[in-house]
């Protein structure tokens, strides 16, 4: 299972937490750490890896690990920007059973 620690930026922001699973709603597209390119459908599992303020023009900065397979640690990265438009256009909060 991946872990993830507080490492710099924001602990939370806009009622998400880093380290919280969350649902993408847009697809997710990028390469593992192979360098193998992976597109995954909306509907996927992520994990929030960082929340950072940067400077102008990305501001309000959201980076979620999406698995293609967690048992081996394997993922991608997406990173949404204010630019992009509010972070809820592109994840929510993952329900719990």
């Amino acid at each position: 299972m991946v872990e993830f620690k507080f490492r710099h930026g924001l602990r939370e922001h806009s009622g998400f937490k880093i380290g919280q699973r969350v649902t993408m709603l847009e697809q997710g597209m990028g390469c593992d750490h192979d360098d193998v390119e992976h597109t995954l459908p909306a509907g996927s599992d992520g994990l929030i890896d960082t929340i950072e303020m940067l400077p102008a023009p990305q501001g309000l900065t959201f980076t979620i690990w999406i698995p293609v397979d967690e048992a081996d640690d394997r993922g991608i990265v997406n990173v949404f920007d204010q630019g992009d438009g509010p972070i809820t256009n592109f994840i929510t909060a993952k329900e719990t059973p």
